[in-house]
């Protein structure tokens, strides 16, 4: 992996391991943590939402991305729900958190529920939060809310693209196989860059997917003529 491409990867997919926001009150992505709930979820998530590819530096491109298609579509998005949603999201999934069984946006949403209560979360939202943990999946219904909408969308945005790319590969490295070979990150990919963009919902969404798609279309274009046509198109 060439240098620049490895600082990318660190940055986007690999959480830092700092067991507090690296600025005070913001998180690296500068997301106010302006409520003490807020501050307790966000160090929760350090602790326990790791994971190469699910963990909390995938939770803050979530929340960005969807801020910002909901700025885009005009929809209302009520950012408490959001940050709620957005770094739990996935926890259900990862490692003893998950329930064999059990779909891991269901899991989350289990989990989720009775720590932000504790936390001093306002519960009169825990609706919105459970519509967005539940619905985020793109293999899973349509959520209810638009806010919701977005959410998805973000979530899966970020299976696009360069840092699409990283969490695949990221995730191929985890798995910890002897030997492990392009072939099964590359179909994966190619998968994805024909079934995602009919996923998305928003406009907004389609117009941020397309770099995206351009980005993994190069990607691939490139890899299969380093790899002398192992990886053909």
């Amino acid at each position: 992996m060439k240098l620049a491409a490895l600082s990318i990867f660190l940055f986007l997919v690999v959480p830092s391991g700092n067991s507090q926001a690296s600025v005070e009150g913001l998180t690296p992505t500068r997301i106010p943590l302006d409520s003490d709930w807020k501050a307790q979820e966000y160090n929760y998530a350090l602790k326990n939402v790791v994971h190469p590819s699910w963990g909390i530096a995938h939770s803050e491109r979530d929340y960005q991305v969807a801020k910002q298609l909901a700025e885009d579509e005009h929809i209302s998005m009520d950012l408490d729900v959001l940050f709620a949603a957005a770094f739990l999201h996935d926890l259900g999934g990862i490692g003893s958190f998950a329930k064999p069984g059990v779909d891991h946006a269901v899991r989350s949403a289990e989990l989720a529920e009775p720590l932000l209560r504790d936390w001093g979360f306002p519960m009169s939202k825990w609706p919105q939060v459970k519509d967005m943990i539940l619905g985020h999946t793109y293999y899973g219904p349509l959520p209810v809310s638009q806010p919701a909408l977005a959410f998805r969308d973000a979530d899966i945005l970020d299976f696009l693209g360069d840092i699409g790319i990283a969490r695949i590969f990221a995730i191929t490295e985890e798995s910890g196989r002897s030997s492990p070979t392009l072939a099964s990150p590359v179909t994966l990919l190619k998968e994805f860059r024909k079934d995602f963009p009919g996923k998305l919902s928003l406009k907004s969404s389609l117009r941020y997917a397309q770099p995206r798609l351009d980005e993994l279309d190069a990607f691939l274009k490139v890899l299969n003529a380093e790899t002398f046509g192992e990886c053909a198109l």
